[in-house]
């Protein structure tokens, strides 16, 4: 049976499988974080006998798309014992979800794919990568230090510090097309389950917070950034300065999450940087209509009239041909009569809208790509919108 709940004993099961499904071994402070945690979330699990035997776990966040903020669920924790397996259970699962998202008008939803093919039948496609950079100690030492200023280790527990760095984070790298806007059980979960990391804040002269980094010590072998944040120049150079004074303890240095890669322009020397760029999580719209309708367009006073077809085989609210009327830089979207075929300027399917209007791709590349038809070009479409290449600082 498929269901949502919220009971401690289903939140177990859930941690019990999820434990199972990817070989995690907690400890019991982690167990009682992840437990915490689930009570904020959505989980959906198929109960057999009175034991859950699969499950989808659904983070209720919103998220910044083109300067506009929208509703986002992140699926995680999908998983199923292998005696249950092959009784169709996460397209159950995956069905109940969307139409709860559907009933609520959330706008999206990510997640993180063991198998893009897989995760394609349910209509998400690629739309964040990361940049994985590893800089050995002899190249790091090449930054200036930054003399002025200071920088201040923090704990978590320490309040104060928690709203720096939130306020910091909501300031920049929450600007980001495609980032969160954190909730606090999420900061709280992210900065106590992941044990060893460790934080700093960066100051002015003036005693003014501009930068933190989350990090960790692995071993003897590595510096880890997992996250860094400036507001200015300044702030880069005092966080740089910080992590370059390890270089006599670490060998390498090495980040999956550096807000511009042109932070490397600092080096004199790069020819030892190694930098590879990876597949990351992918997205889908869920309701089309209400995601267009807060999209941000480019402000025109003209108005423009749309037809866009959409191909979706998971939410058939989103499977049909939408009329756009853009004007001012918003619009409004409305699903007309399938028998108006002839009106069709562009179509595609869910996942190639989703990279369009995020940012994965941009209008041109996907009309050369041929990711999209075009079937009556006699418009400026393409002029309306140019959303940034989009980034993501969380994994769920």
């Amino acid at each position: 049976m498929i269901k949502k709940v919220t009971d401690r004993k289903y939140l177990e099961q859930i941690h019990e499988l999820g434990s199972y499904a990817f070989n995690s071994n907690h400890t019991k402070e982690q167990r009682d974080i992840y437990l915490k945690k689930n009570e904020s979330i959505d989980n959906y699990v198929d109960e057999v006998d009175g034991q859950v035997t699969s499950q989808i776990v659904g983070y209720p966040y919103q998220v910044t798309i083109n300067g506009q903020v929208m509703g986002m669920s992140g699926i995680g924790d999908v998983a199923t014992y292998p005696e249950a397996r092959g009784t169709g259970s996460i397209r159950l699962l995956f069905e109940a979800i969307f139409n709860d998202l559907h009933e609520k008008g959330t706008e999206l939803s990510y997640l993180a794919p063991f198998s893009q093919t897989f995760y394609r039948k349910f209509g998400y496609e690629n739309i964040f990568d990361y940049d994985e950079i590893r800089i050995p100690k002899e190249t790091i030492v090449q930054i200036k230090p930054e003399k002025t200023g200071s920088i201040k280790r923090v704990s978590w527990e320490n309040k104060e510090a928690q709203e720096t760095i939130k306020e910091l984070y909501r300031k920049t790298l929450g600007t980001h097309n495609g980032s969160l806007v954190r909730e606090d059980y999420w900061w709280d979960f992210v900065l106590t389950f992941n044990q060893g990391r460790r934080l700093a804040i960066a100051y002015d002269d003036q005693k003014q917070a501009c930068g933190y980094i989350v990090y960790g010590l692995i071993g003897a072998s590595e510096f880890m950034i997992y996250e860094m944040s400036y507001t200015n120049l300044f702030g880069l150079k005092k966080l740089m300065t910080f992590v370059s004074s390890h270089s006599g303890s670490f060998d390498e240095f090495v980040s999956t999450n550096l807000p511009d890669p042109k932070i490397l322009e600092l080096f004199t020397e790069t020819q030892n940087i190694v930098r590879k760029t990876h597949s990351s999580m992918m997205a889908r719209i869920v309701n089309f209509k209400e995601f267009i309708e807060k999209f941000n367009f480019k402000s025109s006073p003209k108005k423009e009239i749309v037809y866009l077809e959409v191909n979706d085989s998971t939410c058939s609210w989103n499977n049909g041909i939408f009329k756009l009327s853009i004007v001012n830089g918003k619009s409004t979207c409305e699903k007309i009569d399938p028998s108006n075929e002839a009106m069709i300027h562009y179509s595609g399917s869910i996942q190639r809208w989703t990279q369009i209007f995020m940012g994965r791709v941009t209008f041109e590349e996907a009309q050369w790509l041929n990711l999209i038809d075009s079937k009556n070009e006699n418009t400026n479409f393409s002029e309306l919108f140019s959303p940034s290449t989009p980034r993501l600082y969380d994994y769920f």
